[in-house]
């Protein structure tokens, strides 16, 4: 580091991103301090609209149930899966209240309810397998997700050289997303996809989200990764902040009724 001013920066950073709470996807622990404005869609209030028409629904990869609380009152069916174990007892908590089921989603992506069941899933977020999607959802029934491309981020791996997970679905880009779930029988009705900046304001908000989203730079550690760490922090000092390119895609897409 250039200065012990900057050594006793970088030191309270580190530790006070170590200590920031992580629970579900709850972002409040860095709110102003990490800034991604979102997609030129409305995710949520596309959801919402569409709870409104239904009897049935799942939510996949609830989380710890944040975003999906915000959408009460809910069908007289509403379910909702969640694979990361720590947010299980979280999202029970908050969604039981509310009449919601919550399953724990496994490595197989099986979707624990029985054929045609649904009208409605959701997923934000979340992998999935497309033959089971289109399984459980009744005939005429709709699908709605919004995924994390592949290249969401890539500034990140840059700096540590490091590559994020690989993802379960074709999230490279749109058309071959929609594509895998056209493969299943469903009939995409909308297709989309945005780039966008985002931007850190500090290095503890870098060290929460890297904790946060572990998929994001795999075996994070501060002692393994700590070069790139400094370099970053370098960069707010300068500029104010670390840019980061967003990616998303949203699919719209529906089982034929007959």
């Amino acid at each position: 580091m250039a200065s012990r001013a900057a050594e006793d920066r970088f030191g309270r950073s580190i530790a006070e991103g170590l200590r920031l709470p992580v629970s579900g996807w709850d972002t409040s622990p860095v709110r102003g301090r990490w800034t991604d404005p979102g997609p030129p869609w409305s995710y949520r209030r596309r959801a919402r609209a569409r709870l409104r028409r239904v009897a049935s629904a799942i939510d996949l990869g609830t989380g710890g149930g944040e975003l999906l609380s915000s959408f009460a009152p809910f069908p007289a069916r509403m379910f909702a899966t969640e694979g990361y174990p720590p947010n299980l007892p979280i999202a029970r908590r908050r969604l039981r209240p509310l009449g919601v089921t919550v399953f724990q989603y496994g490595a197989d992506l099986a979707i624990p309810l029985p054929s045609s069941s649904v009208e409605l899933v959701l997923d934000r977020h979340e992998a999935f397998d497309a033959r089971e999607v289109a399984r459980i959802l009744a005939p005429g029934g709709r699908f709605l997700t919004q995924q994390v491309g592949s290249r969401n981020y890539a500034e990140l791996g840059r700096v540590f050289g490091s590559a994020s997970e690989p993802p379960t679905n074709r999230v490279s880009d749109v058309r071959s997303f929609a594509a895998e779930i056209r493969s299943a029988g469903l009939e995409v009705v909308e297709a989309r996809e945005a780039t966008y900046r985002a931007a850190f304001h500090d290095l503890a908000a870098v060290i929460w989200f890297l904790r946060f989203a572990p998929w994001e730079l795999p075996h994070f550690s501060v002692e393994r990764h700590r070069d790139g760490l400094i370099r970053i922090d370098r960069t707010i000092a300068r500029s104010g902040s670390f840019q980061v390119t967003a990616h998303r895609l949203l699919v719209e897409a529906r089982r034929p009724a007959a």
